[in-house]
């Protein structure tokens, strides 16, 4: 008996111009799907307190949300690896359009418990849009991948604009329909799902090619086995701690805004200089990533994130240092996101890569969902100061194993005398 897996290594496989259909496709999926997410998102710790009437669980829903992509994670990378990239995020992105039309109903029924649910199964779809950066790579040799990670990371700036820019319109025209102003960012969430959806079908049909064959006898490497690789256990370090400190201090930056008595208009504002920080500099971080090489995005990450926390705690009810702080909170993450991703690509053989890629993103948005349990019931009882000081300590997880990579490496290339 003969059976199939997959590896998404597709680079000369596809022709050039199949290759570029395929970038597009992808680039395009993950500039919609964020302008939907982010314009959802945002205002997800403002429905949750306006159902439950109290803080404390105002960072449940997006903890469902980051909790559910951790843990169809290695399921959905599964479905890649099954059926190829195009089948697998086009499942994705579908599912993350009837799981936001759910939501949508629960908003307008007052049912928090089915929002909560509705965002866990969101997160599992969405999840197409966070291993889309891994498909993009494996398109391209490795001396281009971080440029390409970049790339598609950087797509994510057209939805840092205008996600955040339809919160007030979005709003406006579902008052006008005489329904809850916040479904609103929801119906674009929905459409733009749709519209990812469609354009990973546009993709050529052979990014589905089976490109190994192999026994059903044949057993994959073990995961841990693959997780001791050279490199990944810093590449996942430096992911899950970004991942960590950014979400601690972005979802509840919001309500706390909310809180010194500012408008939507101001918390759109402020999270729009965030998400430009996550994501528009990303081509040229991928570029410094494949000349200079991965470490020093990854140090430069952990720089730019205890700097943001610093700056967090010392903003106060000050609006300019709060929007100083979660734009340079972008930018830290973006580091450490691009350099992680493009290192853990390096450190795996193609036909394992999907399973490392799925359980690392498993890891990362499991991180981020365990920042959002806690970040409510932090800005309730200790303030946004000592949040962003705990974030300040988190950054600094990837320096030891940062130092002990840096060791090993100057030690393998030592010639004895």
């Amino acid at each position: 008996m003969r059976a199939f897996a997959w590896h998404c290594d597709n680079e000369g496989v596809l022709s050039p111009l199949q290759r570029r259909r395929g970038f597009a496709a992808i680039f395009t999926g993950v500039a919609v799907s964020t302008t939907g997410f982010l314009a959802s998102n945002t205002v997800n710790g403002l429905i949750a307190e306006d159902l439950t009437g109290v803080t404390t669980w105002s960072g449940l829903p997006a903890a469902a949300s980051v909790l559910g992509t951790a843990a169809g994670a290695t399921a959905l990378a599964a479905i890649v690896r099954r059926v190829g990239p195009r089948t697998g995020l086009s499942l994705g992105y579908a599912l993350a359009v009837a799981a936001t039309l759910i939501a949508s109903a629960a908003i307008a029924s007052r049912q928090f418990a089915l929002f909560v649910m509705a965002m866990f199964v969101f997160g599992i779809g969405f999840g197409a849009n966070r291993l889309a950066r891994y498909v993009a790579a494996d398109l391209y040799p490795p001396e281009q991948r971080a440029t390409m990670i970049g790339w598609i990371v950087w797509a994510s700036t057209i939805g840092a604009v205008a996600g955040p820019a339809l919160l007030a319109p979005s709003r406006d025209a579902a008052e006008r329909l005489d329904i809850n102003g916040l479904i609103g960012p929801y119906v674009v969430c929905a459409l733009a799902c749709v519209l990812s959806t469609a354009g990973m079908l546009s993709a050529p049909r052979d990014m589905d090619v089976r490109i190994q064959r192999r026994d059903a006898s044949d057993q994959d490497t073990p995961l841990p086995r693959l997780l001791r690789a050279r490199g990944v256990t810093l590449a996942l370090t430096s992911m899950v701690s970004g991942q960590f400190v950014m979400v601690l201090l972005m979802t509840m930056t919001p309500l706390h805004i909310r809180h010194e008595g500012h408008g939507l208009g101001a918390i759109g504002l402020v999270i729009s200089a965030h998400t430009l920080g996550m994501y528009a500099l990303s081509p040229l971080t991928g570029r410094i990533g494949d000349r200079a090489g991965r470490l020093p995005l990854l140090a430069a990450g952990v720089v730019t994130l205890v700097a943001a926390s610093l700056l967090g705690m010392a903003a106060g009810g000050s609006y300019g240092r709060l929007l100083a702080a979660l734009l340079l909170l972008g930018v830290g993450w973006n580091l450490g996101f691009v350099g992680g991703s493009a290192l853990l690509t390096d450190s795996i053989p193609a036909a394992e890569r999907v399973r490392v890629q799925g359980f690392g993103d498993a890891l990362v948005w499991g991180g981020g969902a365990l920042a959002s349990i806690g970040s409510g019931w932090m800005l309730e009882h200790v303030g946004f100061a000592m949040l962003s000081a705990v974030g300040a300590v988190l950054a600094l997880a990837p320096v030891p194993v940062l130092v002990r990579y840096r060791t090993s490496s100057a030690r393998a290339v030592a010639v004895p005398s």
